[in-house]
């Protein structure tokens, strides 16, 4: 039989086997497992794009991948059952490494790499038609696509909890000796290749990461100018909505020590909190002047700026609630409520039972005149 086509038929029946596991009637321990992780990772990367499929390859079958991304017939990501037996060779370490292979998979998903889905760089002697296409796309491009998807697999791996900058190297080895990989293949990256790109990539987003929990300090210590610089920088690694709208409460937080405070906030200043603030006690307890031309300049500048990031980060996820209502604040900041009560208005019934919409619907009515339907809003929530 032609070699080409045995190829072939081992990859189709592995494939049918793998979604012949998948829909089996419950699932395993290892399934389960993985699914966790899964769901944990896909949660971090929090994009609009619906989650891949995922599915399992059946454990009897011969891989020689731990996890692959597929998009036909529907994007999928299918994972070696296997593969979870190599982790937990690794003891506390297991789902960290879990987490790496699945992060790097879920990067290529979400940026798009259709010809750089497989980890272990191999598929393509599978699938003619595959190959020929992977020829087209030149060596330093599948290396970019690979670094691109190392980095944001580390980066949302640690946001999703796991400790990716220590396992990742007996994780490769691991995969290279359990697949029996060679360590070098024309045209793609090598094992030492890989292992180079893993170290810069591992540094740099260990340095990252380290800044965004950086800047939720700074945040917290109300030195704004120092924390959105460090945010702007992860933004350029890292367009996420958790960091586009971080750096939008900043800039509004920001905003907000400049703003003319009215006899209303004076009086009733748990009335006049906005919901991205947790307390405005630092603000009431200002006594510089404020209200120069420079400042009022500044702070319309910050809310422009801030409405931006808000809007940017409802564009990556439009069921992002913290982002309509961050953004609502800033609209009543930018004088315009009925904006703010329009935004609201957009969520669901039960996104805007919540305390933090109820608050800022209640600022907003009352700066549009409206105070019956603000005083309802504030007792209702001061019960």
């Amino acid at each position: 039989m032609n070699r080409n086509l045995q190829n072939n038929l081992k990859l189709s029946t592995t494939l049918i086997l793998a979604f012949i596991s998948f829909f089996s009637m419950g699932q395993t321990h290892t399934e389960k497992q993985i699914e966790s992780v899964f769901k944990n990772l896909v949660l971090a990367y929090g994009n609009s794009k619906a989650a891949p499929k995922l599915a399992f390859l059946n454990k009897d079958t011969i891989k020689t991948t731990p996890a692959l991304y597929t998009t036909s017939p529907q994007p999928t990501i299918m994972v070696d059952g296997k593969f979870y037996d190599l982790c937990r060779s690794f003891g506390k370490d297991s789902t960290n490494a879990l987490a790496v292979v699945l992060s790097h998979e879920l990067a290529h998903y979400y940026n798009d790499h259709t010809f750089c889905a497989d980890f272990a760089f191999v598929v393509r002697k599978n699938n003619a038609e595959l190959a020929q296409k992977l020829k087209t796309v030149s060596k330093s491009d599948k290396i970019s696509r690979e670094t691109q998807a190392d980095y944001q697999g580390f980066f949302y791996a640690a946001i999703a909890g796991y400790n990716p900058f220590d396992c990742y190297e007996k994780t490769i080895e691991g995969i290279y000796k359990q697949y029996q990989l060679p360590e070098t293949n024309p045209g793609y990256p090598s094992k030492a290749e890989r292992k180079q790109m893993a170290i810069a990539v591992k540094q740099k987003t260990s340095e990252l990461y380290l800044a965004f929990q950086k800047s939720i300090q700074l945040k917290e210590a109300k030195k704004y100018d120092e924390a959105m610089q460090l945010l702007e920088e992860i933004n350029t690694y890292f367009p996420s909505r958790e960091n586009y709208n971080n750096l939008g409460v900043i800039k509004t937080l920001s905003a907000l020590d400049l703003k003319v405070l009215t006899l209303e906030e004076h009086k009733f200043p748990k009335r006049f909190l906005y919901p991205l603030e947790l307390d405005n006690s630092s603000r009431l307890n200002y006594n510089g002047t404020r209200g120069a031309e420079a400042d009022l300049a500044k702070m319309m500048q910050l809310l422009k700026s801030a409405q931006k990031d808000f809007e940017k980060a409802i564009s990556l996820d439009p069921n992002y609630t913290m982002a309509f209502v961050n953004l609502a604040c800033v609209f009543d900041l930018l004088d315009n409520p009925e904006a703010a009560i329009g935004k609201i208005k957009e969520l669901s019934k039960e996104q805007q039972n919540t305390n933090e919409a109820k608050r800022i619907l209640a600022i907003a009515f009352y700066h549009a005149d409206n105070e019956s339907k603000a005083d309802a809003i504030w007792r209702e929530i001061e019960k």
